[in-house]
């Protein structure tokens, strides 16, 4: 009887507040912490909140369900990655190239995409609905200038 409570209240603590989630190769993940270059990397689930990567080159790497929440990504490029349920809230992207990058169900509440290119990248209107738009080049080519 006691296994079965402390059981109950322990799958209930981890559904409430769940760990985050690791990469699923960490050494990418300090290879980019290092030297802020990582291409091809498998950085799925990698929580790294309010990080500083500005001038990165992380090129067609999975950062599906990542959580990259409050981070400083300026002047990257993160073309053909994977931001699939990746969290990107107040994350600044200024200038950060993002050519074919997928962002399917991902989070961009409050992201700063001032002067950012997604040029073909996977992004739907209502992701963009919450991010700042400044001379920003969509999808389709066409520059937005909504938050100027």
């Amino acid at each position: 009887m006691k296994y079965r409570i402390f059981f109950a209240i322990a799958l209930l603590i981890l559904l409430l507040f769940p760990l985050p989630a690791w990469a699923a190769n960490p050494r990418h993940v300090i290879q980019l912490q290092t030297t802020q270059k990582c291409q091809v990397c498998d950085l799925t689930g990698a929580y790294l909140p309010v990080s500083k990567l500005d001038y990165s080159h992380i090129l067609a790497s999975d950062l599906s369900r990542a959580n990259l929440v409050g981070s400083s990504i300026t002047f990257s490029n993160l073309s053909r990655a994977n931001l699939t349920e990746a969290n990107l809230s107040n994350v600044n992207l200024k200038r950060t190239k993002m050519l074919l990058t997928n962002f399917t169900n991902a989070i961009l509440h409050n992201t700063n995409l001032t002067e950012a290119d997604l040029t073909s990248s996977n992004i739907s209107e209502s992701q963009l609905a919450n991010a700042k738009l400044c001379k920003t080049t969509l999808p389709s080519g066409l520059i937005s200038n909504r938050d100027c």
